[in-house]
């Protein structure tokens, strides 16, 4: 539903009353000092995953193509936030609202916008990032409302700014998985979507996938194995590079470096992604993403 005004910054407290009040204790997630080396390595394959996640406008681009229109029923329900109460489900869920939040600003819904900005900020509050991701930010939202394209952008700085936050006060892990939490949900949308609005170049979004996953998997690696909450997430991202490494790669095809970020190219036709495997990523990536959700 579409509203004539988007009058986010006097219903901010309104709205994060109705995706949860105060916050129930939880567990902490903290990570050891690492090396200058090791951060700077975390900063790149974090900078390949998401220059490799497609757009939102490209993503909206695609949809429309598709014939698809904004589907509610892909994301997560604005209720499901009080629920989570471990360090750890909140940052998979500040990456997936994150997502959600993209995809409804991208259809210009304004109610759902505002529910998830609210959702998104909640979350970020019980993590300790809201210096991040604070009333500053909905101001900013406020302010640029009838500009889609500025939304879009203040939504995608925000959550570099979050990112960059929590890499300087050593919570480096909590991070990766907010990153992890958005990609799983863009690719449990994209894959959804393909249900009822299959064509070749939505196939193709969905193979292409398999570069930032690779990127997103060895990002996890650089954790410590000791840390249950990334072990887990890193295991439910292999099982879905073993299905996609089952796709055949373009013989042709590229990846290379420009300026510390991974560009793919070639000039071979793209492969093809067959009805088997795209029914196993598809549902791969539901179950994964029901259980970070629930």
């Amino acid at each position: 539903m579409r509203t004539s005004c988007w009058n986010l910054a006097p219903l901010a407290l309104v709205l994060l009353a109705a995706c949860g009040g105060n916050a129930p204790q939880q567990d902490t997630l903290t990570t050891d000092p690492v090396a200058d080396s090791t951060q700077a390595e975390r900063l790149r394959k974090t900078k390949n995953i998401f220059h490799n996640i497609p757009s939102p406008m490209e993503t909206a681009s695609l949809l429309k193509k598709a014939g698809a229109g904004y589907d509610k029923s892909v994301l997560n329900d604005v209720k499901n936030v009080d629920n989570y109460t471990s360090a750890s489900k909140q940052a998979l869920n500040l990456g997936i609202y994150g997502a959600d939040l993209s995809y409804a600003g991208v259809f210009n819904n304004t109610q759902e916008s505002m529910l998830y900005t609210a959702c998104a900020q909640n979350l970020a509050k019980r993590l300790d990032v809201a210096n991040a991701f604070g009333q500053e930010t909905v101001d900013r939202m406020e302010k640029n409302r009838n500009d889609r394209d500025s939304l879009l952008d203040i939504i995608s700085s925000t959550y570099w700014d979050v990112d960059a936050y929590l890499k300087d006060n050593g919570r480096d892990n909590i991070s990766a998985l907010m990153i992890a939490g958005g990609w799983v949900e863009g690719l449990y949308m994209a894959t959804q979507v393909c249900k009822t609005h299959d064509t070749p170049e939505l196939r193709q979004r969905i193979a292409d996938q398999q570069y930032p996953l690779g990127e997103l998997i060895e990002l996890m690696g650089t954790y410590s194995t000791d840390d249950p909450a990334v072990s887990g997430v890193k295991s439910d991202l292999d099982a879905l590079a073993g299905l996609f490494a089952a796709l055949p790669t373009p013989a042709a095809s590229t990846v290379t470096q420009e300026n510390g970020v991974a560009v793919i190219g070639g000039g071979a036709a793209p492969a093809a992604i067959t009805d088997d495997q795209l029914k196993a990523i598809t549902e791969k990536t539901a179950t994964i993403r029901n259980g970070y959700i629930n």
